[in-house]
C-alpha cells in the first residue's frame, strides 16, 4: 500500500487494483510510478489520466471505493508489509549503472504481472490477453512471464517472478534491487565476529604496555582464541595474512606504525577548524618540543635538548627559539630530595617574550644572507621606525596579541600569566589532548627536525628504533653552538625558504611566498609599531620569590645574596597584603650571581651579590650549581656549605672547559645565559696585554752617582764604584760569576 499524503481530515491509503472516485467519475488505479498514480477510467466515454498523487488525494470529492479483486490480493504477505514509500525509484540514483538497469528492467515486468500493462505503456494502452486481469489468474501471469523472459535468454522461473512481485509491494523499487552489488565490504571481512571482539580485548589489555610488533598480537590472540572456544580456537583463528589485513581495516597500530603509545586517543572529533588571522601577532603559538638532538652542556656532559619556540600564524614567522638541555634528576636540598630532569623552566617562556620585542642582532661569524638588510623584509621603513633594526638579522619582530599555548607548567606558571597581562598580550589555552588546536607549531616543529636537527652530529631521530648505534660518542656541539646554530638557520633557512601555506588568495598560480615576504606584505597594509622593553621591563619579566631579608641577607635556593643596597630592608614588613616581611625579589637561572629585589613604595630596585661569587669569578648558572651540589653531596657534605659548593662549581667549569685536551690552560665554558639584566660589566683595558713573568725579572744595580755628573760628556764620566766593566757578552764582569772567565 502507498501512503498517499495527509488529507485535511486523515491520511488516505490506496494501492494498486482500489476503485475511486476523481471528479464525479470512477477509476482503477492501474499503476503506481514515483510521485504518480494511473487511473483508468470505468466509464465508456471516460478517459484515462496520470495525476500527483498528492493532487489526487487532496482534491474535492476525492474517495476511495473498494479494495483489490479477491484474485489479486496478497495473501502470503502482511498488511503491513505491503506499504510502499513514494519516490522509491530516488534510491536507484545512488547505484551503479548495471543495479539500476537491472532494477528497471524488472520493474517494468513486475508492473505487467500486477496490473497488465508494463510501466511505460501509455494510459490507452489495452493489455495484451495474456496479461488481462479478467480473463488470467496471477499465478497464470507468473507462469507467462517467466516462460516470456526464457525464451528471452534470461534464466527466470515463474517462483522468482512472484518473488520479485512481493519485494515490489513489500519494499517498492528498492525491493527490486539486486542486494549483492550495493552491499559493502565488511569490517572484519570473513573473520568470525567473536574473534574481532575478542582481539579489541586481547589490545585493550595491552595498551599500557610497549609496543610491540603485530606477531606479538597475533600470538596473543592466538592464546585467547584456545582458552576462549577451547577445540575450535585453532578452526576459528584466521591465518596470519588475514590476521594482519584484519589490523589494517580496524586501524590497529603496532610498531614501527606508532609515532608514540597513545596518540590516536588524544586526536579530536572532526571537523576541524583551522587557526585563522589576518593580520601579524593577531595569534601566535607557543610550544615545546624534544630537538632529537645530543649536546654538550656546561659541565661537559652529553644531554639531550629540548626546543620552545614560538611562532606566527599569519607569515609562519620563528619569533623566537630557546633551546634548553635535559638532565638527570639531581639531590638537592637539606632532606636530600631529588630534582625532576632539568629542561624548559618559567624563564624561559620569558625570554621568549622579550625576544620577540626586540630585534634578533647579527653576529660577526654569520652569513651575510642572514643580515635583515638584503633580505625580503621593508628594511629601510623599519629601521625608520625602529632603529634597533639596524644591522639586525632577517627575521622580523612581531609584537603578539593573541598567544594560544598548551596546559603545561611552563606556560601555565603565574610567572607567564603576568607578563603577558604586562605586555598586554591575551592568553588562550589549548583543549587537553588536542594536538590540532596547535596544528600550526607542530607542523613546524616537524620541519624543523626535518630541515636542521637531522644534519647535526648527534642526531638522535624520533625514537629508538630511528637511532644510531654510536650517536653519544660523536664529536658533539655545545648547547650555546646549538643555539647559534638555530637562530641563523631561522634567518637563513626559514625565514627566507618559500612556505607552501603562504600563497596569494588572488592570484593561486603564483609561487609560494616566504614568512619574510608575508610579513612585508601585511606591514605595509597594518603598520609596524615597535615595543622597547625598559631594565626595569626586563626585570619585571623575570620569576618572583617572596623572601625574608635578614641580617646575613638574602637566601635563594641554597645561596645567601647581600649587599649594602638591601640594608634598609632587613627585618622590616614589606607592606604587601598578607606577606608581612617577605619581598618580591626576582631572579634569572641562568644569571645566578644577582639577585633585585623590588621597592614598590617608590618604585626602585636593590641589587644584591652571591656572596662567594668571587670564589667562582667566571659566568654560570643554576644548572651547574645543581651538579656541584649533588657532587659534594655524594661526598659527605651538606648544602649549607656555600663556599665548598662554590669551589666546586669553579672546578666544573675549569674541567669543562678543558676539553678532551689535558696539556691545555682551562678556560671557563661558555653559558647561554640568554637575556641579559641589570647593568653591563665595563671592559677590562687590560684585557688583551699578558701578564708579566716577575720570576725571570732581573734586579738592576744601585747607582751612586751625583745627578750633576750625569750631565757630563761621556769621556769625563766616572766610573762607579763596584760597577765593573761590561764584558764581550754585554754583560757587566761581575754578573758573570766567579767561574766566567774560564
Amino acid at each position: 500500500m502507498l501512503m498517499a499524503g495527509q488529507a485535511p481530515a486523515r491520511p488516505v491509503v490506496v494501492t494498486v487494483g482500489n476503485a475511486v472516485r476523481w471528479r464525479g467519475e470512477t477509476y482503477l488505479v492501474t499503476a503506481l510510478q514515483g510521485g504518480s498514480v494511473h487511473l483508468l477510467s470505468q466509464d465508456a466515454d471516460g478517459e484515462d489520466a496520470v495525476v500527483l498523487l498528492d493532487s489526487l488525494s487532496r482534491s474535492l470529492g476525492f474517495a476511495v471505493l473498494d479494495t483489490p479483486r479477491p484474485d489479486d490480493t496478497i495473501t502470503d504477505v502482511p498488511a503491513v508489509a505491503v506499504r510502499q514509500s513514494l519516490g522509491g525509484a530516488a534510491v536507484l540514483e545512488g547505484l551503479s549503472d548495471k543495479a539500476r538497469e537491472m532494477a528497471e528492467f524488472w520493474l517494468d515486468h513486475v508492473l505487467e504481472v500486477h496490473t497488465g500493462l508494463p510501466g511505460f505503456a501509455t494510459p490507452s494502452t489495452e493489455p495484451r490477453p495474456c496479461y488481462d486481469l479478467e480473463r488470467t489468474t496471477l499465478r497464470q501471469r507468473y507462469e507467462t512471464k517467466a516462460a516470456e523472459l526464457c525464451a528471452a535468454h534470461h534464466r527466470v522461473s515463474a517462483a522468482t517472478v512472484e518473488r520479485k512481485r512481493l519485494a515490489w509491494l513489500a519494499h517498492g523499487v528498492w525491493g527490486l534491487v539486486d542486494k549483492r552489488r550495493v552491499r559493502g565490504p565488511s569490517t572484519h571481512g570473513r573473520v568470525d565476529e567473536r574473534v574481532v571482539k575478542l582481539l579489541w580485548k586481547v589490545h585493550q589489555r595491552h595498551r599500557k604496555r610497549s609496543v610491540g610488533t603485530r606477531s606479538r598480537l597475533f600470538e596473543l590472540l592466538r592464546r585467547a582464541c584456545v582458552r576462549k572456544f577451547k577445540k575450535k580456537g585453532e578452526q576459528l583463528m584466521p591465518s596470519r595474512a588475514t590476521f594482519y589485513r584484519l589490523l589494517d581495516r580496524l586501524g590497529i597500530l603496532c610498531g614501527r606504525e606508532t609515532g608514540r603509545q597513545g596518540t590516536g586517543s588524544h586526536r579530536p572529533e572532526p571537523p576541524f577548524t583551522l587557526a585563522m588571522a589576518t593580520t601579524p601577532g593577531e595569534q601566535v603559538q607557543i610550544d615545546t618540543t624534544p630537538l632529537d638532538v645530543l649536546g654538550v652542556d656546561e659541565t661537559g656532559r652529553v644531554v639531550s635538548l629540548e626546543l620552545t619556540a614560538a611562532i606566527d600564524v599569519v607569515s609562519r614567522s620563528i619569533l623566537a627559539a630557546v633551546i634548553r638541555p635535559k638532565s638527570i634528576g639531581t639531590k638537592a636540598g637539606s632532606h636530600s630530595r631529588r630534582r625532576g630532569g632539568r629542561a624548559t623552566k618559567a624563564v624561559d617562556a620569558l625570554l621568549l617574550l622579550a625576544e620577540m620585542c626586540t630585534p634578533q642582532p647579527m653576529r660577526p661569524h654569520w652569513s651575510p644572507r642572514a643580515g635583515a638588510k638584503g633580505s625580503n623584509l621593508p628594511y629601510a621603513q623599519l629601521v625608520e621606525a625602529d632603529e634597533r633594526m639596524e644591522g639586525a638579522a632577517a627575521r622580523p619582530v612581531i609584537i603578539p596579541e593573541m598567544i594560544v599555548m598548551d596546559n603545561g607548567k611552563v606556560f601555565a606558571g603565574r610567572a607567564f600569566m603576568d607578563a603577558c597581562a604586562q605586555l598586554g598580550i591575551c592568553v588562550r589555552p589549548a583543549c587537553y589532548n588536542s594536538p590540532t588546536h596547535k596544528a600550526i607549531i607542530e607542523r613546524t616543529f616537524g620541519s624543523i627536525k626535518t630541515l636542521f636537527s637531522q644534519f647535526l652530529p648527534g642526531y638522535t631521530g624520533k625514537d629508538l628504533q630511528h637511532r644510531g648505534k654510536d650517536v653519544a660518542g660523536e664529536r658533539l656541539w655545545r648547547v650555546d653552538q646549538i643555539n647559534d646554530f638555530l637562530q641563523q638557520w631561522i634567518a637563513v633557512g626559514w625565514q627566507q625558504r618559500p612556505h607552501e601555506e603562504l600563497r596569494n588568495p588572488f592570484l593561486p598560480s603564483m609561487p609560494p611566498r616566504t614568512p619574510n615576504q608575508m610579513f612585508a606584505a601585511h606591514v605595509a597594509s597594518s603598520g609596524y609599531v615597535p615595543v622597547r622593553l625598559s631594565a626595569e621591563d626586563r626585570l619585571r619579566l623575570l620569576p618572583t620569590a617572596w623572601v625574608t631579608v635578614t641580617d646575613k641577607g638574602i637566601r635563594l635556593d641554597n645561596r645567601t645574596y647581600d649587599s649594602r643596597a638591601i640594608s634598609p630592608y632587613r627585618n622590616a614588613r614589606s607592606g604587601w597584603p598578607g606577606k608581612g616581611q617577605r619581598w618580591p625579589v626576582r631572579y634569572h637561572p641562568y644569571q645566578p650571581e644577582k639577585v633585585w629585589l623590588e621597592d614598590h613604595r617608590n618604585g626602585t630596585w636593590a641589587e644584591a651579590d652571591f656572596v662567594y661569587q668571587r670564589l667562582i669569578g667566571d659566568e654560570w648558572s643554576e644548572h651547574i650549581w645543581d651538579q656541584a651540589t649533588a657532587a659534594h653531596l655524594n661526598k659527605g657534605g651538606s648544602t649549607r656549605d656555600e663556599a665548598a659548593i662554590a669551589r666546586v662549581v669553579c672546578s666544573l667549569l675549569e674541567r669543562a672547559g678543558r676539553g678532551p685536551s689535558r696539556t691545555a690552560a682551562p678556560q671557563p665554558a661558555p653559558v647561554d645565559r640568554g637575556m641579559v639584566v641589570g647593568p653591563q660589566p665595563i671592559e677590562d683595558p687590560y684585557r688583551n696585554i699578558p701578564a708579566p713573568d716577575y720570576q725571570h725579572i732581573t734586579s738592576l744595580p744601585s747607582m751612586d752617582v751625583d745627578l750633576r755628573q750625569l750631565c757630563l760628556p761621556p769621556a769625563r764620566f766616572p766610573r762607579p764604584e763596584g760597577l765593573s766593566q761590561p764584558g764581550a757578552d754585554g754583560q757587566p764582569d761581575g754578573a758573570r760569576g766567579p767561574q766566567a772567565g774560564i
